[in-house]
């Protein structure tokens, strides 16, 4: 770490320029121009003493104890290598809600230019689109509304459910009792039995290519990276054959064995030339609007507006390029995560860095997931509960429907200013009281 790693990121800070648009986050970026100014100065475990460290959120909390050290002397410095971690992980979070922003970057540019140039000359019409009122107090007011009701209603309907039980207990509060399991179908054995004698073994390619002759998914592949010269029918074959080897990890060697014309080099360069990432993002849009228009509303039913979301470890290779080490699963792969309608259909995937956020990912696939279907509910595991997440999932009309871990230990907020909403239980689970207490 000392000998290499730390020496090149303090080489970095020479060539990246940081600035913020609030005063407030200044202190992360005077933190880094001390780190680049003792640069050189080998490895002294202190600062100087009449050097004066910027404070900030990095060297508060658990990490003050380890910035802040006694010298032999027993005078109170600041070890130098200690301070420079706790500010690169200050910056790495106020990089990610965009706190702090780079001069010349992409993805971490100056936030004012991720709204459009003309966001004020038609902020009625923005709002409008928005459903959003223009005044902050009139949109405060509404949503303090809104919560109050919800908490109402919560505290009355609570003491009439036989399924929720309230008691004073060391491992919680609030005791959930599962629901009787349903009784199975008369037909669905038959069911089960006569789509298992008609369709035992098929095949996984003749799924795939029926899914392709009666949706026409593979039209999208030509509007998006042009026809060229090869027959329809010809360009067909090859793109499933390159999607079944990619699909089922089989490779491409090993299904240009088959018996059907095509050579290895040519379903290479099918793959290479017209399966990128906008393609098979329309094939797989295609196919989930092909399902929802054939569906039976008698037997399915009504068109689901709610989606769950989560992500998927694959284990990969070192040698490739996109796998990461997951600290919470162990391993190495690749993230991938995933937005699930109700019948089991795919709207949107995408690959995730093992540190990002998924909060992120998940309001970009209930947003722009490109399919007939209005998503407006989003279920998620614990990782949706996010203030960020629900601040934003509101203003997009979109319900954010986490499950909330430990939610009988989960301190509630009064949406009244100055009060601190509190949850108390009445012994015998009988009632639920809401306290608002002054802070």
């Amino acid at each position: 770490m000392t000998n290499h790693y730390r020496k090149g990121l303090i080489e970095l800070l020479g060539v990246l320029e940081f600035r913020s648009n609030n005063s407030a986050h200044r202190p992360v970026i005077d933190a880094l121009d001390l780190v680049q100014r003792y640069a050189k100065a080998g490895n002294t475990t202190y600062y100087p003493l009449g050097e004066v460290a910027p404070e900030h959120r990095g060297t508060n909390g658990q990490w003050a104890e380890l910035v802040h050290r006694e010298d032999r002397r027993g005078q109170r410095r600041v070890v130098r290598m200690v301070y420079e971690v706790a500010t690169f992980q200050a910056l790495r979070e106020q990089l990610r809600c965009k706190e702090v922003w780079v001069v010349g970057a992409g993805r971490w540019c100056n936030p004012d230019e991720d709204l459009p140039t003309d966001f004020e000359a038609r902020r009625v019409e923005h709002y409008r689109e928005l459903r959003k009122p223009l005044r902050a107090q009139e949109f405060i007011d509404q949503l303090r509304k809104e919560m109050t009701g919800a908490l109402a209603d919560l505290d009355q309907a609570l003491p009439e459910l036989d399924w929720v039980e309230i008691k004073e207990r060391a491992a919680g509060a609030i005791k959930f009792t599962a629901p009787e399991a349903q009784e199975e179908p008369r037909n669905l054995r038959r069911i089960k039995a006569e789509v298992g004698r008609r369709w035992s073994a098929v095949p996984l390619i003749d799924m795939l290519k029926e899914a392709v002759l009666r949706t026409g998914c593979l039209k999208a592949v030509a509007s998006v990276a042009g026809a060229g010269n090869l027959p329809e029918e010809v360009l067909a074959e090859r793109l499933m054959l390159a999607i079944h080897a990619y699909g089922t990890n089989t490779g491409i060697r090993s299904v240009a064995g088959g018996a059907h014309g095509h050579t290895e080099e040519e379903i290479r360069y099918t793959g290479r030339r017209y399966l990128t990432l906008e393609a098979a993002r329309q094939i797989a849009v295609e196919i989930a609007n092909a399902t929802f228009a054939a569906r039976d509303s008698g037997l399915w039913g009504a068109g689901s507006t709610a989606v769950a979301s989560d992500s998927t470890h694959f284990r990969s290779w070192d040698q490739n390029l996109f796998t990461e080490w997951h600290s919470r699963y162990g391993g190495r792969g690749v993230l991938v995560y995933w937005h699930v309608e109700r019948g089991s259909v795919v709207v949107h995937s995408q690959t995730l860095r093992a540190s990002a956020s998924e909060v992120a990912a998940m309001v970009e696939g209930a947003i722009r997931h490109g399919t007939t279907m209005s998503v407006e509910g989003n279920y998620v595991d614990s990782h949706g509960q996010s203030e960020i997440g629900f601040g934003i999932t509101r203003l997009l009309n979109v319900d954010l429907l986490p499950r909330i871990k430990q939610i009988n230990r989960v301190m509630k907020f009064h949406p009244g200013a100055g009060h601190l909403e509190t949850g108390t239980c009445e012994p015998g689970g009988s009632s639920f009281r809401w306290e608002a207490t002054a802070t």
